[in-house]
């Protein structure tokens, strides 16, 4: 072996630093799979949130959503996102209608929660006739 090849560490095994060996040391560790159900369960949230919103390009799912929130129709909002969630709730902040929208993954083991807003046919929610 050479002299360069000594000093470096490579007889001992180590790399060097800034040189790949072509393997993936770190990663090794992380595909043992460890029964982490939280993570799957936030993996399968992401999918579906993803697809759920994906439907809302579609002015027509939109627009259904936007009249469900105002009308706090809880029926209507699990049909467009096709997922039967926890706990829906609806409120109001001055100028709009919101809902709370709690769901969690097939094991239980991840929840996710997220609210969304949409302005008031009403005018007066923040324009100084008091709050709610």
């Amino acid at each position: 072996m050479s002299a360069k090849a000594e000093i470096s560490g490579l007889r001992n095994g180590r790399g060097v630093a800034g040189v790949s060996t072509g393997r993936r040391r770190h990663h090794r560790k992380h595909h043992r799979r460890h029964d982490d159900f939280a993570v799957e369960g936030i993996q399968d949230l992401g999918g579906e949130l993803s697809r759920s919103f994906a439907k809302l390009r579609k002015r027509c799912k939109a627009r259904k959503l936007v009249a469900a929130i105002r009308r706090c129709d809880r029926r209507a909002i699990n049909e467009i996102f096709d997922w039967k969630c926890r706990e829906i709730c609806f409120f109001r902040k001055p100028g709009f209608d919101c809902v709370k929208i709690s769901c969690c993954s097939r094991r239980g083991s991840a929840v996710i929660t997220f609210d969304i807003c949409v302005r008031s046919l009403n005018r007066c929610h923040g324009g100084g006739c008091g709050f709610y």
